[in-house]
């Protein structure tokens, strides 16, 4: 949350100052030009920082709170990463490797705005691009697939902003990669999916179960899984 706040108050006083800084040098230019007023620098300094200001109170008051509201809607009591704009999601996946490459490749294609999906079969990575919304100028989505032993796999799924420049995503990046879980569950089978929570550790030794409550819905415990597992 600290980060997120951080980051659009550094928005805000770029773009203020940006917006503020251009209007008031035009007024300058403008007042030189047309009629040699002593005091254009005054004007323009005193422009700039209005509408510099008001462009600020319009970020703080509308933007904002839009994009916070979209944020805490979207996550329905769910806190994973919620406040930045590179979202990642870790998933456990049991099958085949065209059976992986297939679910990741038709969960894409789920995904909201999503009008190009690639496949690398070779190094085993899935990548969509989704198109410009009123929310986002365009995110791209990568699909990493990695064997973790027979029939299993570590998948790990990204979704980022295309542009360097974006403040608010009003949480599409956030939409793109719950999305695809949930489509990745459905069409492998829930059964065959764990979703991945990173720990305090670092790498995939520091990643761990995110829900007890997905092993109970397939039926199983964390004990029974992992003895079914060489059997899969």
């Amino acid at each position: 949350m600290l980060d997120y706040l951080l980051r659009v108050m550094r928005a805000m006083l770029v773009t203020s100052l940006g917006v503020g800084g251009g209007i008031g040098l035009l007024v300058l230019i403008v007042v030189l030009t047309t009629k040699n007023e002593p005091n254009a620098f005054k004007y323009g300094i005193t422009v700039g920082l209005l509408l510099g200001g008001m462009f600020a109170l319009f970020m703080v008051a509308v933007l904002l709170p839009l994009d916070l509201s979209a944020h805490i809607f979207l996550s329905k009591g769910r806190y994973r990463q919620l406040w930045e704009l590179e979202q990642v999601r870790e998933l456990r996946a049991f099958g085949t490797a065209k059976q992986i490459l297939h679910a990741c490749r038709q969960a894409l294609l789920v995904v909201p705005y999503v009008n190009a999906v690639s496949d690398d079969v070779e190094n085993m990575v899935t990548r969509a691009m989704a198109g410009v919304s009123w929310r986002s100028p365009g995110e791209d989505l990568e699909v990493e697939i990695t064997p973790s032993s027979p029939n299993e796999w570590h998948v790990k799924v990204v979704s980022r902003p295309r542009s360097k420049s974006v403040v608010f995503d009003y949480a599409k990046n956030f939409e793109n990669v719950e999305t695809f879980v949930t489509q990745f569950s459905s069409f492998l089978g829930a059964d065959q999916v764990k979703l991945l929570e990173r720990s305090s550790g670092s790498g995939n030794e520091g990643l761990t179960l995110a829900d007890e409550g997905l092993e109970k819905e397939s039926g199983t415990s964390p004990d029974q899984s992992s003895k079914s597992e060489g059997g899969v």
